[in-house]
């Protein structure tokens, strides 16, 4: 894909957050499925000390905060450590009109980070380096146009946590929803004619939102090849379990969980 048409697709891709922030919030308002799948794996990853006595946690793209109300939760069963830190990021602060989480003390950061990565600078200045014990980022990898977007982000992620830490990403798989599937290619079909958007590839799609046509944002559908390619572009980090969730049929989710390395 060009630049020009990545950069116009971030642009209605961030229009669109911006404009349906609070209808948006209001349809996520339950934790993902796959999520408890991840808080699962959290066993399986720790330090050479052992166990940690508390968890600190980078949510990139945090949303409403929905995945710290799960923790919270399972941390009041004992299923991870507390007491939680988090430091979430997101550039929709309109969607984090919530009440404050039990147990959860949250840091949050404003960060556009589309335009981090258009401008060439360093994700990790924000993120920070060896300062996690779990890194995640869910609903956010198929709004990067560019492949190497994404590998800058998981590479970041990567470097935000401490070795033997773990790493969570999401990549949406529209296409196992035929309904969904053909909703997008529509859409997108206008699109393409509205905006001149000729530089879409193969999985490049443009969604709306409801019964509205006054805003889109770009989506994509990732390929299985796709998901490899950048678990093995991360050479500090190992796969350690990959597996699909969330939606009506329980796969519009592909979730990738790496350890970081010693």
């Amino acid at each position: 894909m060009d630049l020009a048409t990545a950069r116009e697709l971030s642009r209605l891709t961030g229009d669109f957050y911006a404009r349906t922030s609070a209808s948006f919030a209001q349809t996520r308002t339950t934790p993902w499925s796959g999520w408890q799948r991840v808080i699962d794996e959290l066993g399986t990853c720790g330090t050479a000390d052992g166990p940690a006595a508390s968890l600190r946690v980078v949510d990139l793209a945090c949303g409403n905060l929905r995945f710290e109300r799960l923790l919270a939760g399972a941390a009041s069963e004992g299923r991870v450590p507390s007491p939680i830190e988090v430091h979430a990021l997101d550039s929709c602060d309109a969607m984090l009109d919530e009440p404050p989480i039990t147990g959860v003390a949250v840091t949050y950061t404003h960060l556009d980070i589309a335009e981090v990565l258009f401008a060439g600078d360093a994700l990790q200045d924000t993120l920070g380096t060896h300062v996690a014990d779990l890194a995640v980022c869910f609903g956010f990898m198929h709004h990067l146009c560019l492949p190497t977007h994404r590998q800058r982000v998981l590479e970041a992620l990567v470097e935000s946590v401490v070795p033997g830490g773990m790493i969570a990403v999401s990549f949406w798989q529209l296409s196992k929803s035929e309904r969904l599937l053909g909703k997008a290619r529509a859409v997108t079909e206008l699109a393409v004619t509205q905006y001149g958007l000729y530089g879409l590839e193969e999985g490049d799609y443009l969604l709306g939102w409801q019964d509205r046509t006054d805003v889109l944002r770009y989506c994509h559908d990732f390929s299985e090849q796709e998901i490899d390619d950048l678990a093995q572009a991360v050479a500090s980090a190992e796969e350690v379990a990959r597996f699909s969730a969330d939606g009506a049929t329980g796969n519009l989710n592909r979730y990738l969980i790496m350890r970081r390395l010693p």
